[in-house]
């Protein structure tokens, strides 16, 4: 089972994955993905990606917002598949290769706001609020 963070990462990479076609990232984009899912599947994998990765561009020439929303999905499930199945050193370096592939694609970090955080520990309990635009945690009293 995913932790939220890789699915959000996940997702942010479907994102990327359509937000990167037709422009100038998508070669990088589309090359990083191929040759992630060869390293994690083996033989063959990177031509069925590089296939869809071409359908995934054809079907975006299109501009159909339904089908682009379709597409960032598809490709959200499929790197949530792609770290799903892999142990924690394999995880930890798809983690670092899908967060570059994000890098590459203009807006898609900021609007996706993917945190890595682990091993914290706090002596007070944490109280969490926000909505989707904004978000405030406070430690203690605010005294």
């Amino acid at each position: 089972m995913l932790t939220e963070a890789l699915l959000a990462l996940a997702a942010a990479g479907g994102t990327a994955v359509v937000q990167a076609a037709g422009t100038e990232a998508w070669g990088s984009v589309s090359e990083g993905v191929a040759r992630m899912f060869r390293r994690r599947s083996g033989d063959g994998a990177e031509d069925g990606a590089q296939r869809e990765l071409d359908r995934t561009a054809l079907v975006l020439a299109s501009d159909d917002a339904e089908r682009s929303s379709r597409q960032a999905s598809l490709w959200g499930q499929r790197f949530a598949a792609l770290l799903s199945d892999a142990d924690d050193q394999v995880r930890q370096q798809a983690e670092t290769e899908l967060r570059q592939l994000i890098s590459l694609v203009p807006g898609v970090a900021d609007r996706h706001q993917v945190l890595n955080v682990h091993g914290n520990t706090y002596d007070k309990s944490p109280q969490q609020y926000g909505n989707h635009n904004h978000q405030q945690i406070h430690y203690g009293s605010d005294t």
